[in-house]
């Protein structure tokens, strides 16, 4: 793994390496909920593509979402470790493959999780297998993304502030919620 939090120097010049580096990370104060950290993989390619998952269908919670690798964070384990050892044991993404940017503006499930999402490049092509909790591993290009319709609804978060839940209707999957959220920064940042 490349924990390069200043950004893929190993490749060179890196347009998501500098939007993260450029832009200001909003944090959220959740005490009472359970923090987690979920890992958004884009490919190294001309259009690149962002790793996510459907989920199992015999899980507890969740079945059948679409979402990103990731889950709750272990006894004095960072939000970058916890990404990366998440998207090892769900889709067998290997910490070699990966180069940290950063971390994304924290988001929260009405589950009760503080989510902060790690941005990180793969390869353009990367070696994957679902594992027990992954039903389908799905690698949406970003330019599909960004041409879908976005219905939004005004939602009301745990502060008590208004947000809007985005959906992305993609190929038959139904993108929405914490993970539509997160999709959301990523396609607003202007970097193509």
């Amino acid at each position: 793994m490349t924990d390069d939090l200043h950004g893929g120097a190993a490749f060179g010049h890196d347009p998501w390496a500098e939007w993260q580096r450029a832009r200001t990370r909003q944090t959220l104060h959740l005490p009472h909920y359970r923090r987690a950290a979920v890992l958004v993989g884009l490919t190294r390619e001309p259009d690149p593509r962002v790793l996510l998952t459907v989920r199992s269908s015999h899980l507890p919670t969740h079945q059948g979402q679409i979402s990103f690798p990731g889950g709750s964070l272990e006894t004095g384990e960072s939000v970058i470790q916890a990404a990366l050892r998440e998207a090892w044991e769900e889709v067998g993404l290997e910490s070699e493959a990966v180069t940290v940017l950063g971390e994304l503006d924290d988001v929260f499930t009405p589950a009760g999780f503080h989510v902060t999402p790690v941005l990180c490049r793969l390869s353009a092509a990367p070696r994957l297998s679902p594992g027990p909790e992954v039903a389908a591993i799905l690698l949406p290009p970003l330019s599909e993304l960004r041409a879908l319709e976005r219905p939004a609804e005004e939602r009301t978060g745990p502060d008590g502030q208004r947000f809007l839940l985005y959906r992305y209707p993609w190929q038959g999957h139904d993108i929405w919620g914490m993970t539509a959220r997160v999709v959301h920064e990523v396609l607003q940042s202007g970097v193509q």
